[in-house]
């Protein structure tokens, strides 16, 4: 396995929030041609994801670098962590910031929120949706989505409903470790279905 890429020898950096979502970035990134280009930097998830900014976009960094990609999940509510981010963006990077597009000049800095935009949910929402549409998983999807049904009905429900889906596929399909990043790395999604194409088309423009 090659070394992932030094923050010193990137002038691209990608912020995500934790690590398993680190792998299945690089590995979309990978997919993309952009392997060894970005250095990506995780937060150990979204808690204090804020201050966790503040500390880490310094003056010093962002005059060194040609651009930050950020990528969130919206939970529960889109419309709230966009404008949470592109505030606090706005503030650091002292240019306008619009989530789902890239700032001109340099550093150029660009949000994404997970899955789409627009919608509630995370990154495991995505790929659920890209997974689940694929003809070829019909038979498998039915298949968990009895499990999740009996689930429900014994009393137990996921506390991120696309990310039990997830990981129950994977606890099939990648039982060595069924988070979505080694679900990536082992190939299990395929990046070339349509459901991608948002998310591709942003990192495509770092």
């Amino acid at each position: 396995m090659a070394e992932p890429p030094k923050l010193e020898n990137c002038d691209r950096v990608l912020i995500v929030e934790g690590y398993s979502d680190l792998l299945f970035y690089a590995e979309l990134l990978e997919a993309l041609g952009r392997h060894g280009q970005v250095f990506i930097k995780h937060f150990n998830g979204r808690s204090d994801l804020a201050t966790k900014l503040e500390t880490f976009l310094t003056p010093q960094l962002l005059a060194a670098k040609q651009a930050f990609g950020i990528i969130v999940d919206a939970d529960t509510n889109a419309h709230n962590t966009s404008s949470e981010l592109t505030s606090l963006l706005t503030q650091l990077a002292g240019a306008p910031i619009m989530a789902g597009a890239w700032t001109s000049g340099q550093p150029r800095i660009g949000l994404f929120v997970t899955p789409d935009g627009s919608s509630s949910g995370e990154i495991e929402t995505l790929v659920w949706r890209a997974w689940s549409a694929d003809p070829a998983n019909g038979r498998p999807k039915g298949c968990i989505d009895e499990f999740v049904v009996c689930m429900t009905r014994a009393g137990l429900k996921a506390q991120s409903p696309d990310k039990g889906l997830v990981s129950a596929l994977l606890a099939i399909r990648h039982d060595e470790d069924p988070r979505l990043g080694p679900g990536a790395r082992a190939k299990v999604f395929d990046f070339n279905r349509p459901e991608y194409s948002q998310l591709k088309e942003f990192l495509s423009d770092f």
